[in-house]
């Protein structure tokens, strides 16, 4: 009895031991590019193939839209607007077009702007002054909808996630506080993504465009640079946003079919390449899928 015993013991102890081995062998992963934090999974069955540091809540800048397009897409569908449904700057989002650093699709004053080019101007070239305006359309003011953003939120359980404006802009940049900042976890994030893909495949249709020409004749370039035709395009990349304020630093929430499934990715305060804020953000997007979805 005793030997039997002793044998289990060590049979345990030799479990545990692989097992911190397999740990030790996952958190040793070298990658060439580094992130605050990581997510990489299957969109279809939410299988985790990699995370680093993923259930933080940090800024989360421009993938903020994902929630945005959500709702935006909802009320279409149940007819709150429609994609002809015209809309006149408020005094509000001309105070946003003032501010230099936003990117912005450009309104003016007395010109009506469709649904239609307004939420193609805020999933292709990210406008902020668009995905206020859509949320103006929607709940009437953005302080109104960012409650239905946040009503969302828990919808989807979401537990670090929280959001205070329609843009992703930094609460310090747009006259509040910097901690009225939206922020969520990249597996929050994770899930937005997959909640948005499952529910509106449609929101590809623009995600999937290069550039767009406004209204006004102003060509303006999708920020996601892995699409084909751009700069690091990658094959099978179709979306879906990226994301940069001084607070989040250099985001990326990425989705393509690789072997017959759609994947998904989220990169949150990429390290940057001296000044190059841009690039690496979507080189480790790229490292992630060869390494553990294409190996």
């Amino acid at each position: 009895m005793k030997k039997i015993m002793l044998m289990l013991v060590i049979f345990v102890l030799s479990l545990t031991f692989v097992m911190k081995d397999k740990e030790l062998i996952s958190e040793a992963v070298d990658l060439q590019h580094h992130a605050k934090a990581i997510l990489l999974m299957e969109a279809e069955t939410g299988k985790v193939l990699y995370e680093e540091n993923s259930a933080e809540p940090l800024p989360i800048a421009s993938m903020s839209k994902l929630m945005t397009q959500h709702l935006v897409l909802n009320a279409i569908h149940n007819g709150t607007v429609t994609w002809e449904s015209t809309y006149q700057p408020s005094e509000y989002v001309q105070s946003v077009v003032k501010k230099a650093g936003a990117v912005k699709l450009g309104m003016t004053t007395g010109n009506s702007y469709r649904v239609k080019e307004l939420f193609t101007a805020m999933t292709v070239n990210s406008s902020n002054d668009a995905a206020i305006a859509l949320a103006e359309m929607v709940s009437g003011t953005e302080e109104e909808f960012v409650a239905l953003m946040n009503e969302q939120a828990k919808s989807f359980r979401l537990k670090e996630t929280t959001f205070f404006n329609a843009s992703g802009l930094d609460g310090d940049y747009i006259g509040k506080g910097a901690e009225q900042t939206n922020h969520a976890s990249a597996r929050d994030v994770a899930v937005i993504a997959q909640r948005l893909l499952a529910t509106h495949p449609e929101v590809l249709d623009f995600a999937k465009m290069t550039d767009f020409t406004t209204s006004e004749g102003a060509r303006l370039w999708s920020t996601n640079l892995m699409l084909p035709g751009m700069p690091q395009a990658f094959s099978g990349i179709d979306g879906l946003k990226t994301g940069y304020t001084d607070q989040a630093g250099s985001c990326f929430v990425g989705t393509g079919v690789f072997n017959g499934k759609r994947i998904i990715s989220v990169v949150m305060d990429v390290e940057t390449n001296g000044e190059d804020t841009t690039n690496p953000r979507f080189e480790l997007t790229r490292e992630l899928i060869e390494r553990f979805v294409l190996d």
